[in-house]
């Protein structure tokens, strides 16, 4: 057991909580907390894990979780971000792509002189046309040798017509739209409870602007993010959940990833880290 473990566990039996009552308190599962109090995080999801169950279990039994990260940082695994630079695939240098912008120009640049040498001929061709004599033709008696100018036949003069009465126009009453709204309920411990009127559809969208754990589950328990898992600052994650009647959504760090239903932003009802948005659709 590290000094760590030591201290968190003389914290826990010093508020009379069990392994099973903490568990039900942090929502960790107890085999991570036995880990973490005999210093084994061999067991553990990954580095980002280790750093927010200690935390977690800390604020539970009423100690500092910043400070005591900081204090046995050195017998605490770092997060390591690696893996995911290795997955970036490199980007095309300036030069790269200059240099194929250049060829591919060269390649087009006789058609185009072609095409405006076409495009100058029909434009002169049609000014030509257009600026052309337009006066009546005139009709040469060639007997008397008079010219006589044929002028258009006067156009018949009609009555105007009756007009019709106007029908009446009906009078069209638009049916009020109904607006969405999504109302705040009670707040218990992690859960805050909302309830979605007036909306069509039911999309959800998460926006990543950090490192952050992501659930979301049914009204039935069933997970509908496969699989559950952690997301990285710049990702988005959409989700239809026209078919669900309740969703919880899980956000394991909330200032680092915003909620949205139906575009309308989703407001945590506090700082509080992590925490589980219940959204109760009014079809």
């Amino acid at each position: 057991m590290t000094e760590l473990g030591a201290r968190l566990k003389e914290a826990r039996v010093a508020k009379g909580f069990s392994i099973d009552d903490l568990q039900e308190i942090t929502k960790i599962q107890k085999r991570y907390l036995s880990s973490i109090e005999q210093g084994n995080y061999a067991t553990m999801p990954g580095a980002f894990y280790v750093r927010a169950f200690i935390k977690q279990y800390a604020e539970a039994v009423g100690l500092n979780g910043d400070e005591l990260l900081e204090t046995y940082k050195s017998e605490i695994p770092s997060s390591a971000s690696d893996d995911v630079s290795k997955n970036i695939p490199p980007t095309p240098t300036r030069r790269t792509l200059g240099g194929q912008s250049s060829n591919r120009f060269m390649e087009i640049f006789p058609m185009l002189v072609v095409a405006l040498f076409v495009v100058a001929i029909i434009v002169i061709v049609w000014t030509l046309f257009q600026s052309g004599p337009k006066d009546v033709p005139e009709e040469i008696d060639t007997e008397t040798g008079l010219t006589m100018e044929t002028k258009p036949p006067k156009e018949e003069v009609k009555p105007p017509a009756e007009e019709e009465p106007e029908e009446p126009i009906e009078e069209v009453v638009e049916e009020p739209v109904m607006e969405q709204q999504i109302t705040v309920g009670a707040t218990q411990g992690e859960n805050t409870t909302y309830d979605l009127t007036g909306a069509e559809g039911y999309e959800v969208k998460v926006v990543a602007t950090g490192k952050s754990w992501l659930s979301i589950q049914d009204q039935n328990g069933v997970e509908m993010m496969q699989p559950a898992r952690e997301i990285q600052a710049g990702e988005t994650f959409t989700l239809d959940a026209s078919n669900a009647e309740r969703i919880r959504i899980r956000v394991g760090s909330t200032p680092n990833a915003s909620v949205y239903i139906n575009d309308q932003l989703v407001e945590y009802p506090s700082e509080r880290t992590p925490q589980n948005l219940v959204i109760q659709f009014n079809k």
